[in-house]
């Protein structure tokens, strides 16, 4: 497994595979030797390789956090966020505090329509690390669809206080300012996405904001 490691490090993924296929015919009951190789076969973009070996560590070991969490990855890359959702809910049942579990949940969430529940996780996340700028920056956005506009300016202040390296964060609380009548704080926003290179914001100085006093 050692030089499986190395050759990961490297970026050898073909050569990986063959030493971790070895170490397979040695001990071939070992859930973790299936877990390493469904994340070399997702690095090697076959998808349908990585989740049998995933299938197959979780059948040796049915507390396998990480392949739950893994073959989810996977499932969702390929179009299928059902099934991503399902093994992220199994992740969290043995793992709750598993972060970046919650965060992919809450994006599964999310993209499923459930912005309430995608707005719980990411609150889970902030309760657990209150300066994870990213866990205010989304729920953020999250609150914006569900048009609480207040409390997601309040997020994406938290996030900008954070200095999260997201630029068009001023550009999502400017159209939230824009919602709740804040036209001065949405123009020091948007002007402040031009400054950081966000051209795009273009459209909302032009359509909101004074050109003579935002483009200079």
């Amino acid at each position: 497994m050692n030089k499986a490691n190395d050759y990961l490090i490297s970026c050898d993924f073909e050569k990986a595979l063959e030493e971790i296929e070895k170490a397979k015919k040695i001990d071939p009951n070992n859930a973790t030797i299936y877990y390493n190789l469904g994340q070399i076969y997702f690095l090697l973009d076959d998808s349908k390789k990585a989740i049998e070996n995933y299938n197959k560590a979780i059948e040796l070991n049915p507390n396998y956090t990480f392949a739950y969490y893994s073959r989810g990855l996977t499932k969702s890359f390929n179009g299928d966020n059902i099934g991503g959702l399902k093994d992220m809910d199994k992740t969290l049942e043995l793992k709750p505090d598993f972060n970046f579990a919650l965060f992919q949940r809450a994006s599964f969430k999310n993209n499923q329509g459930d912005s309430d529940g995608a707005i719980e996780d990411m609150s889970s996340i902030i309760k657990n690390k209150n300066d994870f700028a990213n866990g205010y920056y989304f729920r953020g956005i999250f609150y914006g669809q569900k048009k609480e506009y207040q409390k997601a300016i309040n997020d994406l202040s938290k996030a900008i206080a954070l200095k999260i390296d997201r630029n068009n964060v001023y550009i999502y609380r400017g159209i939230f300012n824009i919602e709740l009548g804040n036209m001065v704080q949405a123009c020091e926003d948007f002007k402040k996405a031009k400054e950081l290179g966000e051209y795009n914001v273009e459209q909302y100085i032009n359509k909101y904001c004074n050109r003579n006093e935002m483009i200079n």
